[in-house]
């Protein structure tokens, strides 16, 4: 399976201390190179050792990636995550971004963001549900910029996995 992601899922994913629930469920994931200088802005130990192991970083064209940025009134970093999601046929998408997940959605991509990564380790039996439970209840706490509603409805959906 091919996995590429934008920045705003391995931050959280780093923040809840879970960047290792992408390694354990996808191996591996492919990053844009603009993707990755966006992120090594913040000095994050662990976003290091991700970028050290399983996340792959690929060049992507700033030429298409401005066209597709514009054609779908997305930030330029997410247009590079789409445009490698094409050029490497991936089969997952990886964001948390409406406009974003909806552009990719119409390319046939699967979408899915941390929520879902959360739900899928239930699954996986990489982390229970309390845990499970407690991450969506910082997320909820620190303001992830995520909708209490939406953070509510994953609570609700654990104890049906």
């Amino acid at each position: 399976m091919r996995v590429v992601s934008d920045a705003d899922v391995i931050i959280h994913l780093s923040k809840l201390e879970k960047l290792s629930l992408l390694q354990s469920l996808y191996n591996e994931v492919a990053v844009p190179e603009y993707v990755k200088s966006e992120i090594l802005i913040k000095e994050d130990a662990a976003i290091q050792w991700a970028f050290n192991s399983f996340l792959k970083v690929f060049a992507t064209s700033k030429t298409k990636a401005e066209v597709i940025a514009k054609e779908h009134n997305i930030h330029i970093g997410e247009a590079h995550v789409k445009l490698l999601g094409e050029e490497l046929k991936a089969t997952l998408f990886l964001s948390n971004e409406r406009k974003v997940r909806k552009a990719a959605k119409e390319e046939g991509f699967t979408v899915v963001g941390t929520i879902g990564i959360i739900l899928k380790a239930v699954k996986n039996e990489l982390i229970d549900m309390p845990e499970a439970i407690s991450l969506l209840e910082k997320m909820k706490a620190q303001d992830f910029r995520i909708h209490p509603d939406i953070l509510q409805k994953a609570m609700n959906s654990i104890s049906e996995i």
